[in-house]
């Protein structure tokens, strides 16, 4: 039996995989070879609040091609900085393809290059959303998940199953 009667599984386990492929290509491309993050927080003295804090990353051409905001972020020792209201667009050439992740706390490990987040986190982009109780991301290999309840919405399903529209006669 279908849990969904109008997109089988095994499109919307195809949508899905290509959904978290295209954040990690697009999170690759943010990552320089020392991650802005990284580079931003070994500045930072340990306990020292930064507010309305703005990261941009550029590509190798120097288009931008992502930015991260923060209302805080806290060096609370050597390894670990805490973020509050994070939002992070991710930028493609094309602006259909853009990407925001939104993460209420987060806590970015400087030596791993890994991004935590135990609230509940969303990655939306013009044709889905995708929300999660905790979410993980590895910059240096460009790999996430997301674990708990997660939801996708899908905007635009004929996109992804290849059903052309039918007229209803």
């Amino acid at each position: 039996m279908r849990w969904f009667p109008y997109f089988p599984p095994r499109n919307f386990r195809f949508f899905l995989a290509s959904a978290c492929l295209s954040v990690g290509v697009l999170l690759a491309q943010s990552s320089a070879p020392e991650d802005e993050l990284a580079t931003f927080g070994r500045m930072i003295p340990a306990g020292f609040v930064n507010r309305g804090v703005v990261i941009p990353s550029f590509d190798r051409q120097g288009r931008k091609s992502s930015e991260m905001r923060a209302e805080t972020v806290v060096r609370l020792d050597e390894q670990r900085l805490r973020a509050e209201s994070v939002v992070i667009d991710l930028l493609a050439r094309n602006p259909a393809q853009n990407m925001t992740v939104a993460l209420p706390e987060a806590f970015f490990y400087l030596q791993d290059r890994i991004l935590r987040s135990d609230t509940r986190s969303t990655v939306s982009r013009a044709d889905f959303e995708t929300s999660g109780d905790s979410m993980v991301f590895d910059s240096r290999t460009s790999m996430g998940s997301m674990t708990g309840r997660v939801r996708t919405l899908i905007f635009d399903t004929g996109a992804v199953s290849n059903e052309t529209s039918r007229k209803n006669d």
